[in-house]
């Protein structure tokens, strides 16, 4: 029996971590170059970075390899104003003579080699990152920097799924730790694969799939420290380290290091106040040593720890910050971060109905519920003298929420600052997906502590199947094909199966496969197609299978 549940654990943590790999590889093929979140610029800062041997300043140029193709390539939706003509978004691109199309697309295969090294004139916008992640792929830039621009693209994507797929394995070690319980890690991880809006941020050239990760790591490091297994704590302090070398969000990582270093301290006892002051110190000290550069850096560069973003663009008080917090439109504010976390279609800011988004935010609230009512539950019970086991799961949740809550209170802060700088009460609910671990293993937990949780689980994971069937069908290939546009009013058009007759299915392949890779035919896309549809479907009968089979 041992070895039966054995079997079925890693077969089902493969298969869930497979149907990740599939779909990502389905997202890297479909999505055109560019149209991931600023995907250009993330390119721009490892081809920089690898050509010049150099971080960028704030008036680094893009290269004019990137600037060409930039005007070849149809752009984002998001990019209209940013890059007018003769730039063309795809609603403006399918509206061209084929032969105007492919001559673009040759045009584009065609960029001299040595472009990569002379300068436009755009800015490298994305230099302010922080560079952790440029740094470590620039050496297989370099390996690859002879090949077309679209397989350039396309072999980054690739890394970057395999890199996020990690997070797999990371999600089921953490909802163990929490839960006690392989057969809740295996629904945990089923949850995160279903995110539709996880793979927009995951294939697309760019730091979130490094930063993703790390805060996974971090976040199962510091579960691993409450629990007593203080070896556990200077990884912590280290992969928090490389955090904030990678994206500045990790910042908000650092109340729940606090929450750790305060519960081990309170340990002190027990395992000895030398050893826990030294281990604390660890923890804070390793962040310090890996990170202080880059904020030095950039203090000397711009006078601020960050380039911009992060403070409001023309200096003002508390006083004044405060006053126009009070004008924030917050209710939209949220939205736009809840909508644009469950699903929102790449850079050309796509999006579904709206019911499809209150269904979620449904689920979300019954979750939160449930969550307050498991905690409390659960601290009632704690009794001085019970075994760890009894009493570790409060403790968990509050490091959970911890990192939750407190990258939420940074995207809140994000609309502050989008609303002050650009009057935009809005921020990108993609960045979310950097705690996905956290949040996945919270909803699960939240929707536990009810009598009908599991089946309200599978259903959640079936919501997500539903909504990415719909959406890739009935809203990214058609847009991407040309099919559907925008209105004159910014809204998207909607799509209809009759449609299909206007240009065929042949067509719709072939259009699909503008400015990809060589081996990307007609065949390996309905391969793809196929696979991406079974790893989908695979999830929610994963989860189903995982909670009917006996607990390990």
């Amino acid at each position: 029996m041992f070895n039966a549940k054995r079997s079925f654990t890693r077969f089902a943590l493969i298969a869930v971590w497979t149907a990740f790999l599939c779909k990502g590889l389905f997202y890297a093929a479909l999505t055109p170059i560019w149209e991931g979140y600023d995907e250009w610029a993330h390119f721009a800062f490892i081809q920089h970075v690898a050509v010049h041997h150099e971080l960028p300043v704030p008036d680094t140029r893009i290269s004019l390899e990137l600037e060409r193709a930039l005007e070849l390539a149809p752009l984002a939706w998001g990019l209209r104003d940013f890059l007018p003509p003769p730039h063309l978004t795809h609603d403006l691109y399918w509206k061209l003579p084929a032969d105007e199309r492919s001559r673009r697309e040759q045009d584009l295969l065609a960029i001299p080699s040595n472009w990569q090294t002379q300068s436009g004139t755009a800015f490298l916008y994305e230099g302010k990152q922080a560079p952790l992640y440029y740094l470590l792929v620039s050496p297989l830039y370099r390996v690859i920097e002879n090949v077309s621009l679209p397989n350039r693209v396309f072999i980054l994507r690739l890394l970057n799924i395999l890199l996020s797929s990690l997070v797999i394995p990371i999600a089921f070690a953490v909802a163990h730790t929490v839960f006690a319980d392989k057969r809740v890690g295996i629904v945990v991880c089923a949850l995160i694969a279903s995110m539709p809006e996880l793979y927009m941020d995951a294939f697309r050239v760019g730091n979130p799939s490094l930063a993703m990760v790390l805060h996974s790591l971090f976040t199962l490091f510091c579960l691993r420290s409450v629990e007593g297994k203080l070896k556990y704590l200077p990884l912590a302090g280290i992969t928090l380290g490389l955090l904030v070398i990678t994206r500045v969000h990790g910042l908000a990582a650092i109340p729940a290091m606090l929450l750790v270093v305060i519960y081990v301290s309170r340990q002190a006892k027990t395992y000895g106040w030398p050893r826990v002051l030294w281990l604390d110190a660890a923890a804070f000290t390793a962040p310090v040593l890996i990170a202080a550069w880059w904020y030095i850096r950039n203090v000397r560069l711009v006078g601020t720890p960050i380039w911009y973003d992060a403070s409001p663009s023309h200096p003002m008080g508390l006083a004044e910050i405060a006053r126009r917090a009070l004008n924030v439109r917050w209710r939209s504010g949220f939205e736009s971060l809840f909508g644009s976390h469950i699903w929102f279609g790449n850079w050309s800011f796509l999006s579904v109905r709206s019911w499809m988004y209150r269904v979620f935010q449904f689920v979300w609230f019954v979750a939160a519920v449930g969550l307050f009512t498991r905690g409390w539950n659960k601290l009632k019970q704690v009794i001085p003298g019970k075994p760890t086991n009894e009493s570790t799961e409060p403790k968990n949740l509050s490091i959970l929420l911890a990192i939750y809550g407190g990258f939420l209170l940074a995207a809140t802060y994000h609309i502050l600052m989008n609303s002050i700088n650009l009057g935009v009460d809005a921020s990108a609910g993609w960045y979310i997906y950097a705690v996905v671990v956290a949040e996945g293993t919270l909803i699960v937990a939240g929707l536990l502590a009810f009598r009908w949780g599991k089946a309200v689980v599978i259903g959640l994971i079936a919501c997500f199947v539903l909504l990415e069937m719909y959406a890739t069908h009935f809203v990214l290939i058609p847009y991407y094909t040309g099919l559907i546009a925008h209105a004159p009013d910014g809204g998207l058009q909607s799509f209809h199966l009759s449609q299909l007759n206007t240009i065929g299915f042949t067509e719709i392949l072939a259009r699909l496969q503008t400015n990809k890779v060589s081996y990307m035919t007609s065949q390996v896309i309905i391969g793809l197609w196929s696979l991406f549809v079974a790893a989908s479907l695979t999830l929610p009968f994963v989860a189903a299978r995982a909670f009917r089979a006996p607990k390990t």
